[in-house]
């Protein structure tokens, strides 16, 4: 059994609402969209919410809208944000900026099959979810290792959470959305010896006044 005395926590937190929400884009991936008015408030609460906890180290992907969700968690715990492009939104290369009803009419073909199967099928020019899933861990794995026995806080995006949290649970990728990660939510997962991953808190999200 675990040993409830050593062992790495990480909080893993979804960046907030982005300006583009009003539009309906779904599909942000690598392009570089800052956080709305919503999301910044929303964060303001993630951030009292885990200043409750002690934070001991801070990483953000490189794209803003992680990077300024990070700053505003880290500011009650003094930490400075560590850019990790290796926690980047998956590339969703020609289907970027493009909405569900868009990217059916657009590719009617592919879309479908996609749905089905993401890890068989790529969206065009974008990264395959097998190769992503690599890029992601082994940044994870990496920072666990230099960071063992810290409570380590990353903020990133929705498809990349997913896949770390189907991983941690041994689920077949093509299954991965069907795990839930909403704007601002936290997950706190410990790690122990040989990366073993117990999930203490899953797409836990503050309530926000409408």
């Amino acid at each position: 059994m675990p040993n409830d005395n050593y062992h790495t926590r990480l909080f893993l937190i979804r960046h907030g609402d982005t300006v583009d929400e009003e539009t309906k884009k779904v599909y942000k991936g690598s392009i570089d969209i800052p956080l709305s008015n919503k999301g910044i408030a929303r964060m303001e609460k993630v951030a009292t919410f885990l200043s409750g906890y002690k934070l001991d180290v801070l990483y953000a992907s490189a794209l803003s809208r992680s990077i300024e969700s990070a700053r505003i968690i880290g500011s009650p715990h003094n930490l400075d944000v560590n850019k990790e492009s290796g926690f980047n939104e998956l590339g969703f290369g020609k289907w970027e900026g493009l909405s569900f009803g868009e990217i059916d009419k657009e590719y009617p073909e592919l879309f479908p099959l996609w749905l089905k199967n993401p890890v068989l099928y790529t969206p065009p020019d974008g990264e395959r979810l097998l190769d992503a899933q690599e890029r992601i861990m082994s940044t994870l794995y990496k920072i666990v290792e230099t960071q063992r026995g810290r409570n380590v806080a990353i903020v990133s995006h929705a498809g990349m959470l997913k896949i770390i949290i189907s991983t941690f649970l041994t689920l077949d990728l093509s299954n991965m959305y069907k795990v839930a990660q909403d704007y601002g939510c936290v997950n706190i997962i410990d790690m122990y010896d040989n990366n073993r991953a117990v999930i203490k808190l899953l797409n836990y999200t503050v309530e926000m006044q409408v």
